[in-house]
């Protein structure tokens, strides 16, 4: 039994002595230089791909707060157009409704002014015709612009009764200046070189260019009749016009008032 017992235990201490000697260099290896180098790499590697990723959230979460942001500014703008929208368009209507009442007018109003215009053209075209024989190309040539104006579809009517009111106005100024011009006109079938004074649509005298003669224009008989006598005034008011004299009373030739055209063009019998 004694013999038993001392096995034992020799064997227990060959056990715990071989435990002993297994065990020892493994600790110490985890101790070692290398284990703790080892371990600290892959405790920074994981902490560095931990940060990457949270960096990598946090430049996600930048973008899409900002994606949110601009999409509800973008929700607020489309609201706002919707409402101003519907408010342009009740203003619209509205204001197409006075549009069509007043394209109504002024089509009403058109078709009782044009015809006028027209009328009021017409006659103003022949008083001209038959009037004083001055300038009677441009003034012609004025009027057939106010009748290309008035012959367009597409001027408005302010600018057609603009154009006739125009034209009358140049003739009435015409009616009231006093003009010179130097021209040929025709004398008993020749053409003369004379000075052709006009004294607004009282008179239109002619004074050839030597001032030895003097010719009147005859509205009756549609020709130039000469003056006996009334040279020398002719000749004063000629140099009055052209400034070369002082202005001063002058007594003109005067033909009788109902030779003068009436509006529609007509001469008094």
């Amino acid at each position: 039994m004694r013999s038993a017992n001392t096995y034992w235990k020799t064997l227990v201490s060959a056990f715990v002595c071989f435990l002993g000697v297994s065990l020892g260099p493994s600790s110490a290896a985890k101790d070692s230089p290398l284990a703790v180098k080892q371990t600290s790499e892959r405790t920074v590697a994981t902490d560095v791909q931990t940060q990457k990723a949270v960096d990598e959230w946090a430049a996600e979460e930048k973008q899409l707060l900002e994606k949110i942001d601009r999409n509800e500014r973008a929700l607020k703008r489309s609201v706002w157009e919707r409402k101003k929208t519907g408010e342009y368009l009740a203003t619209l209507e509205k204001k197409m409704i006075e549009l069509k009442e007043k394209a109504a007018e002024m089509e009403k109003i058109n078709a009782e002014l044009l015809p006028i215009l027209d009328s009021g053209l017409e006659r103003l075209t022949t008083f001209v015709q038959g009037d004083l024989p001055f300038d009677k190309a441009g003034r012609i040539e004025n009027i057939e612009n106010a009748a290309h104006i008035l012959n367009d579809y597409d001027m408005g009517l302010l600018a057609k009764t603009r154009t006739l009111f125009d034209a009358v106005a140049r003739e009435t100024d015409f009616g009231y200046s006093v003009d010179i011009r130097e021209t040929e006109i025709e004398i008993e079938g020749r053409p003369i070189r004379v000075n052709l004074l006009k004294v607004g649509r009282t008179g239109l005298y002619a004074l050839t260019m030597d001032g030895d003669n003097a010719y009147v224009w005859n509205g009756r008989q549609n020709q130039y009749l000469p003056i006996d006598g009334g040279v020398k005034a002719i000749d004063e008011a000629v140099q009055i016009v052209e400034r070369i004299r002082i202005v001063e009373l002058t007594k003109l030739p005067m033909g009788r008032p109902s030779e003068a055209p009436d509006a529609g063009g007509r001469r008094d019998e």
